[in-house]
């Protein structure tokens, strides 16, 4: 059966300060910004949506169906060629991040937020 949609194209980020955020992510992550939004490369490119509640600024869900009871589950994972320099890279740049993890003995994953409270995945198979 053929796919009824194409690939995913947009992300909309929803963030508290718009310029705030450009800043960060080109400081912290090295994004691009084009005056429009955060082009990647590779997938979707990200665009920014103006917020104006704590609240709405959410990209997690609860489960008990991964690493626990009521884990906060993410909706985003970028994916590394090398975990530990982007780790490493990420912490110099004082961006909050979890302990980097084995998972399954097949990837290794750590979580990162933004200045607005949006929590990230990034992760590596393991060969």
């Amino acid at each position: 059966m053929k796919n009824v949609v194409g690939y995913m194209d947009i992300l909309y980020l929803p963030v508290l300060n718009y310029e705030e955020t450009i800043k960060w992510y080109q400081e912290k992550l090295g994004f691009h910004w084009n005056g429009i939004c955060f082009g990647l490369g590779k997938g979707p490119v990200i665009m920014l949506v103006k917020v104006d509640n704590e609240e709405d600024v959410k990209l997690t869900y609860k489960t008990d169906h991964w690493e626990g009871k009521d884990y906060d589950m993410h909706l985003l994972s970028f994916k590394s060629d090398n975990i530990e320099e982007t780790y490493k890279t990420l912490k110099e740049r004082r961006v909050s991040v979890s302990e980097l993890k084995t998972y399954d003995e097949n990837r290794k994953n750590f979580r990162f937020y933004d200045l607005n409270g949006n929590r990230f995945d990034v992760w590596q198979p393991i060969p």
